[in-house]
């Protein structure tokens, strides 16, 4: 009996929802049957979709699930391929259906592997699996990649992203994703190859590969605040001098330079790095430049010869390597580097390697100012990633190292050069035509990208060789600026909520600059009638196709009306780039069969849902994009897992490598607290007896495994209890975590938590008084400097004196383990640190504290207040060192109206009088200290908020008295405790900074005591 496809396809799609991902291989027959079966029908409506002129999209749309496990059935290793019961699907519909064969739109037929591997991704995404294709159904038909073209041995390097837009941190991979572990100025983060977006300025980022190499790559220098990139995205560094060519540099304050004036080009400022600017500069004719935000006399050189760099050669920009890099189809010349008076003796030496190899493929030698082409002795096809290494011969320290992507003899023709925003959303689609020659071979020869699609992802073979690439076409984009903070460039129309734009919003929209020589206008539009018509803001060092819209004259306007477009006219056209609405996306979440259903929704576009598992708040959360009718869906694990917080955002995002709990409060993030939990193994991992723990089954479990689950049910607690959590669960982690002692403190590493949630959870549970004698194992301490440098501050405490120079504390009498952990002190203090430590005047006293200018401050509007904060310029520094703790002081200061609550209380002015009472009494280092966080005379009870800093030093310093042996600051941390514990919560980076500088004040008193 003949089977309907449609209802094969429905039938087994149910099945596998219900089972869920792919895993093991089931080799019977009926299930072999099945699995050619479903991909014959998918192939067949695939080709049917092509036919009527359908996006094939479509068909694996509707059966997600069919389309992952046929992929999934097909390329494992016993199967014969892939591609080949591919092609014999395809084969037996042509021969049924022969007029289904004959529509084809490129050489390629539309069922390639590439194409069905990348749609299987898409559709694993969709359904919330973590399933991943094997990189061998791509490469079926050759031998697999060179596995020296992604050895891990290649350093990280810092570029800048593709047009701009951020800086991203390469990380060396291979055809499958590598995870690296990676700790940025001591907050811990986990990436994926190929690279990984910085958040924002920071001084330095060490990434551990999976074998356990650990990259050190400084980012930002607090003396310089500049970063120089190359024209190809590389950073140049700052030890060598500035080529006398175009760059981009990324800086602090306005450049001054000598010699020439520097034309320079201000670009929109890369995404998460506020207070900087972005310019691309010509440095011809400049000798030496600087920032006004640099110490004084940090010029930085130019070279008035020949640098050391690319020229002539031609990229594709069409093309891009994975980590962004440019691809060169016609190799480049190499020139050496040449200073005015060097002789021009052949003294420098290149070599030319894979990524990571041994291997030398070419060497030659060239005077200073040279111009060599390293790639004639290089045996072809030239494909994929070379590395240049530069040295004096017989010398390998100082040695330059240049990288290229190479990919000869590919040709590449768009329809379009530029694609514009279309008028409902999305970009016009266009197609790339590659051709190439010699034996070097595309695995498609016609791209086509649709309205939501930016690249695609190719690969280039040659010989046995293959390597990913991604296509794209320079397109126009639109993001939205809050708080004078960028968000992340957007094709697609910007969902913005009202209560936004008093924030200092803007929208910027980025154009080609032949479109704007008529001014395009922002209008805002309500039920069809234009409302407001809105110029771009007169930026004349900007480019001039990227168009920056003030948004704050519109917050009065949208703030009765419950929807708004914001729609662009250029050109002839009407863009729809944004919806401003004044309610939530939703008014609540229910359960519905296999997912969620979101009630009252609001938003008529795409929406994703990120899921956040309330009894395991350390997992990884679930993105999951939400059908039009407000369903969203879930895998079978998520049904059962109890509990969970649902953030909605506009678009498309993905999880986040290392992301932070959502606020409870933003009224797009709702709770479904009523959720079945399916009880774990009791006997099973710490994580799974925690679960059971928080679902309120079970004890909490103990012992070191435990530690970095109680931190992070501590410091995320009352979100934990207001979702359903266990009521007693984080006063019994805190209770847990200072039990442990010593121990937790090494565990917290182990939690990924920022520095400012351990910071609350610290003082909660008292190990921020914990007495430490002596550091036992030094060498198990070192790690926790790079994911939670407090508590490792805390655990060094006992070496600390002898940093102050004093004869009584003589460093040489100390292991070379103990020496290397004091080494990672000043890193982490700053200057300000070293000061202090070595019994000088603390030369940032009066940063912190709340006075006259705060009152002022809390004088001004919002939006003004975030115009001065913003021109204050805050670089990333030590933890005491002003700017730290300006941006410390400031975050306590936008909180302030949660802190009037506990500041106003007649105990705080009790507590107060207390800890100042007891400095007084034989400790004057510390009471200046304290008498210098102050705020003055008080004009009354409303401005009771000003003495929070003061308050937060007094608790630091008595439980840094108390961990250093005083038995009175014990019994006075004791007291003082829950109110410091509510405070902090609410001033997490002013704790964490005020628990160091309390250390360091204790630890110089000690000094001075014993000298």
């Amino acid at each position: 009996m003949l089977v309907d496809p449609a209802q094969l396809l429905d039938d087994c799609e149910r099945a596998w929802r219900e089972a869920g991902e792919p895993s093991a291989v089931d080799r019977a027959d009926c299930v072999v049957r099945r699995s050619t079966l479903v991909l014959e029908a998918l192939v067949a409506y695939v080709l049917l979709a092509e036919r009527s002129g359908l996006a094939r999209d479509v068909v694996f749309t509707r059966w997600p699930a069919c389309t992952v496990h046929g992929v999934a059935f097909g390329s494992q290793a016993d199967t014969p391929g892939f591609a080949h019961m591919l092609a014999e699907a395809h084969a037996r519909v042509v021969a049924a259906r022969p007029e289904l064969g004959r529509r084809r739109t490129a050489s390629n037929p539309p069922t390639t592997d590439a194409d069905w591997i990348s749609a299987a991704q898409k559709a694993a995404d969709s359904l919330g699996w973590s399933w991943r294709p094997p990189v061998t159904a791509s490469l079926s038909d050759t031998a697999p990649p060179d596995p020296t073209a992604w050895n891990l041995a290649t350093p990280p390097q810092l570029r800048l992203g593709p047009g701009a837009g951020s800086v991203l941190l390469t990380l060396p991979g291979g055809p499958d994703t590598v995870t690296w572990q990676l700790a940025a100025d001591g907050e811990a983060f986990t990436a994926a190859s190929p690279h990984w977006v910085l958040p924002g300025p920071v001084r330095r980022v060490e990434a551990t590969d999976p074998a356990g190499t650990t990259h050190a790559s400084a980012v930002v220098d607090p003396d310089t605040v500049l970063l120089a990139f190359a024209p190809d995205g590389h950073r140049i560094p700052l030890d060598e001098p500035l080529p006398a060519t175009e760059v981009h540099l990324l800086h602090v304050g306005t450049l001054e330079t000598e010699g020439t004036q520097a034309a320079a080009v201000e670009l929109p400022t890369p995404y998460g790095w506020n207070g900087w600017t972005l310019s691309r500069v010509s440095l011809a004719g400049v000798t030496r430049l600087r920032t006004a935000g640099a110490e004084r006399g940090r010029w930085l050189e130019v070279a008035i010869g020949r640098s050391l760099g690319w020229e002539g050669g031609a990229t594709l920009p069409w093309l891009t390597g994975e980590d962004a890099t440019p691809v060169w189809v016609r190799p480049p010349a190499l020139r050496l580097r040449r200073r005015p008076g060097e002789p021009e003796a052949p003294h420098w030496q290149v070599e030319v390697r894979r990524p990571g190899a041994e291997t030398v493929l070419a060497r030659l030698t060239g005077a200073p100012g040279t111009l060599l082409r390293p790639w004639e002795h290089v045996p072809g096809p030239l494909l994929g990633p070379y590395e240049i290494l530069v040295h004096r011969p017989g010398r390998q320290r100082g040695r330059r190292r240049l990288t290229a992507f190479l990919a000869e003899g590919v040709e590449a023709t768009p329809t379009a050069e530029w694609r514009l925003l279309a008028p409902q959303g999305g970009l016009v689609t266009t197609r790339l035509e590659f051709r190439t020659g010699g034996p070097v071979t595309v695995s498609r020869n016609t791209v086509a990208f649709d309205s939501y699609e930016i690249t695609r992802e190719l690969v280039l073979r040659g010989g046995t060789r293959g390597f990913r690439v991604q296509a794209l076409v320079p397109h126009s984009e639109v993001r939205l600026e809050l708080d004078g903070s960028p968000l992340p460039w957007s094709i697609r129309p910007l969902d913005i909520d009202a209560a936004d734009l008093v924030r200092d919003s803007a929208l910027t929209v980025r154009l080609p600059e032949q479109a704007v020589a008529v001014t395009p206008e922002l209008v805002l539009v309500v039920e069809g009638a234009t409302l407001i018509n809105l110029r771009p803001e007169r930026r004349t060092r900007t480019r001039k196709g990227d168009l920056r819209y003030s948004l704050a004259a519109l917050a009065d306007t949208v703030r009765d009306i419950a929807k708004a477009e914001l729609r662009l006219l250029v050109a002839g056209q009407d863009l729809h780039v944004g919806t401003i609405r004044a309610q939530p996306i939703a008014e609540g979440v229910v359960p519905d069969g296999t997912g969620l259903l979101l009630r009252g929704l609001r938003h008529p576009g795409e929406l994703t849902a990120r899921l956040y598992q309330v009894l395991a708040p350390w997992r990884q959360p679930l993105s999951v994009p939400v059908d039009g009718s407000g369903r969203i869906p879930l895998p079978a694990a998520w049904r059962s897992a109890g509990p969970l917080v649902v953030s909605l955002r506009a678009g498309t995002h993905s999880a986040d490598a290392a992301p932070g709990w959502p606020r409870l409060r933003d009224r797009d993030t709702l709770v479904l607290r009523r959720s079945p939990c399916t009880s774990a193994v009791i006997d099973g991992t710490a994580a799974d007896r925690t679960t059971e723990y928080l679902g309120g089954r079970g004890t909490l479990p103990r012992g070191t495994g435990a530690v970095p689950y109680q931190w992070i049910v501590a410091a995320r607690g009352r979100d934990l209890q207001a979702c359903g959590a266990r009521e007693a669960a984080p006063a019994e982690c805190l209770h847990a975590l200072g039990e442990a002692g010593s121990d937790a403190l090494l565990g917290a590493a182990d939690s990924l938590l920022r520095s400012g949630e351990l910071a609350a959870a610290l003082v909660g549970s008292g190990l921020a008084a914990l007495r430490i004698r002596e550091v036992t194992d030094p060498a198990a301490v070192r790690p926790v400097w790079r994911r939670a440098p407090l508590c490792a501050l805390l655990l060094t405490a006992p070496l600390l004196p002898y940093l102050s120079g004093d004869p009584a504390y003589e460093i040489d009498e100390l292991y070379p383990e103990e020496k290397e952990l004091l080494d990672e002190v000043g890193q982490f203090l700053g200057s300000a640190g070293t000061a202090i430590l070595y019994g000088q005047d603390d030369p940032s006293r009066t940063a912190g504290r709340f006075d006259a200018h705060a009152r002022a401050l809390n004088e001004l509007p919002e939006i003004h207040q975030q115009a001065v904060w913003r021109t204050a310029g805050v670089v990333p520094r030590g933890l005491l060192d002003t700017d730290t703790r300006a941006a410390a002081a400031w975050q306590a200061f936008r909180d302030r109206r949660n802190l009037q609550y506990y500041a106003v209380r007649e105990e705080c002015g009790e507590w107060l009088t207390a800890v100042e009472n007891f400095l007084e009494d034989g400790h004057p280092l510390l009471v200046t200290a304290f008498r210098d966080r102050g705020p003055g005379s008080l004009r009354g009870p409303g401005e009771a908020w000003m003495r929070v800093p003061q308050f937060s030093l007094g608790c630091a310093l008595i439980a840094r008295l108390a961990a250093a042996g005083n038995p009175r600051a014990v019994k006075l941390e004791r007291g003082l405790r829950p109110l410091w514990t509510s405070v902090a919560t609410h001033t997490p980076d002013l704790t964490a900074v005020d628990l160091a500088l309390a250390e360091c004040l204790v630890a110089a008193e000690t000094v001075q005591a014993t000298g």
